[in-house]
């Protein structure tokens, strides 16, 4: 990639430690679900009132949580051998047979998605950078990528840094 300078470093995505997550937010979200319909019809046919919106909550967060833990599954399998090569004038994003090359150039936009929670350290949200480019494509940089601190560091500082 000489049209992009000098090769600074390789960030390889853990899609293992995706799959894993993901499967474990399934694993816990659906039972959660499943035990909320569960109320909900115990209640429904005892004929009580009130509670509704906590087995609505006790419902909507597991099932929120079972996706979530599915698209994690999802992503694992379709971003297999997700990778990002840092240059010093761009980086290059590959994944499957997919090769995009991105000189700071190309880039409209960086935007950080960074959160500082548990729960979005656990579904890889800890690290986030969303870059939109020139031509409209957008490409995601997230936690379950191997030094991603390092690389939405690297992207902020040579193009800029909208908060999310």
């Amino acid at each position: 990639m000489t049209e992009l300078g000098a090769y600074v470093e390789r960030f390889e995505t853990n899609t293992r430690s995706r799959a894993l997550r993901g499967m474990a937010a399934m694993l816990i979200g659906a039972p959660i679900a499943v035990a909320g319909v569960f109320l909900f019809v115990m209640n429904d046919k005892a004929g009580v009132s009130g509670g509704e919106t906590f087995i609505g909550l006790f419902i909507g967060c597991g099932l929120g949580l079972a996706l979530m833990g599915a698209w994690a599954c999802w992503q694992a399998v379709g971003k297999r051998g997700e990778a990002f090569t840092l240059y010093e004038q761009g980086f290059v994003h590959t994944w499957r047979k997919s090769t995009t090359i991105v000189p700071w150039t190309a880039v409209e936009v960086a935007i950080d998605h960074t959160r500082k929670n548990v729960f979005a350290k656990a579904l890889g949200g800890d690290v986030g950078c969303l870059v939109k480019l020139t031509d409209g494509r957008k490409i995601l940089i997230n936690g379950f990528t191997e030094g991603a601190a390092l690389l939405t560091h690297s992207i902020f500082e040579a193009v800029g840094r909208r908060p999310g």
